[in-house]
C-alpha cells in the first residue's frame, strides 16, 4: 500500500515539475519577444516566474539551454505545421508549406523572430552542426519523389539543384523577414515566387502553365 502511495506521489511530482518547466518557458517565450534575446536575462525570468536562480538553473540549466529548448519547441511547431497531409501536387503543395509557416508565424511574429534569430545566434542552422535544425530543415525543402513519377517534374535538372534553390528560397526570405526587412504577406510571396521559378525550370509544359498562372497572380497580390 505505501509503495502505491510513494509511487502516485512521484507521478504527482513530475506532473507538477512538468507544470512548472511549462509555465516558466511561456514567461520565458514572452520575455524573450518583448526584451529581445540579448536583452533576456535568467534574473528577471526568475523574478516573471516568482521562483528562485537556482531553480532555474536546476530546471533548465544556463540562458542558452532555455533559448535551445524554445527553438527545438518552434521546430517541433513549425514541422507539426508542415508534415500534415499535404497536396500531392506541386503548385498546391508550395502555397500549403507557405501557409502553415506564415501562420504560424503569425501566431506570436515577436518570439518567432526572437527564436530564428537565437537559432542563428547558436549556428542551430549551420549544416557542418551534427546537432543543428538544418537536417530537418532541409528534409522538409525536398521535392517529392511523385513529381517525377507523375510527370510534373522531368528530371532534367539535378534533384539536388532544385533541392538546394527550394530551400534558398525560404531560407532568405526568412532572413528577411526577421530582419524586419518584409512583413509576413511579402513573405509569403517571396517564397512562393522563389519555389515556383525553380521548378518552372523542370516543369512539364502543363505544370509550366500552371506555375506561370499563379506568379502571375501572386504580382497581382
Amino acid at each position: 500500500m505505501s509503495g502505491s502511495i510513494k509511487a502516485r506521489g512521484n507521478v504527482t511530482r513530475q506532473a507538477n515539475k512538468k507544470l512548472r518547466r511549462e509555465r516558466i518557458l511561456d514567461i520565458a517565450k514572452n520575455l524573450i519577444a518583448t526584451k529581445g534575446l540579448e536583452a533576456f536575462t535568467l534574473r528577471q525570468l526568475s523574478d516573471q516566474a516568482g521562483v528562485t536562480l537556482p531553480t532555474i538553473h536546476n530546471l533548465f540549466g544556463k540562458k542558452g539551454n532555455i533559448v535551445e529548448e524554445l527553438v527545438a519547441e518552434m521546430v517541433e511547431a513549425m514541422s507539426g505545421a508542415i508534415e500534415q497531409t499535404a497536396p500531392s501536387d506541386p503548385v498546391e503543395n508550395t502555397f500549403f508549406i507557405i501557409d502553415r509557416l506564415s501562420g504560424q508565424f503569425g501566431e506570436n511574429e515577436d518570439f518567432y523572430r526572437a527564436a530564428l534569430q537565437a537559432a542563428a545566434h547558436l549556428d542551430l542552422f549551420d549544416p557542418k552542426n551534427p546537432n543543428g535544425l538544418h537536417p530537418r530543415v532541409w528534409q522538409l525543402a525536398k521535392p517529392r519523389q511523385e513529381w517525377y513519377t507523375d510527370g510534373h517534374l522531368l528530371g532534367n535538372v539535378e534533384t539536388n539543384l532544385i533541392w538546394k534553390r527550394v530551400h534558398d528560397a525560404q531560407r532568405l526570405a526568412r532572413l528577411d523577414w526577421v530582419s524586419g526587412y518584409i512583413d509576413l504577406k511579402q513573405y509569403r510571396r517571396q517564397v512562393a515566387e522563389g519555389i515556383l521559378m525553380t521548378y518552372a525550370a523542370d516543369a512539364s509544359p502543363e505544370l509550366k502553365v500552371r506555375v506561370s498562372k499563379s506568379l502571375s497572380e501572386l504580382a497581382d497580390v
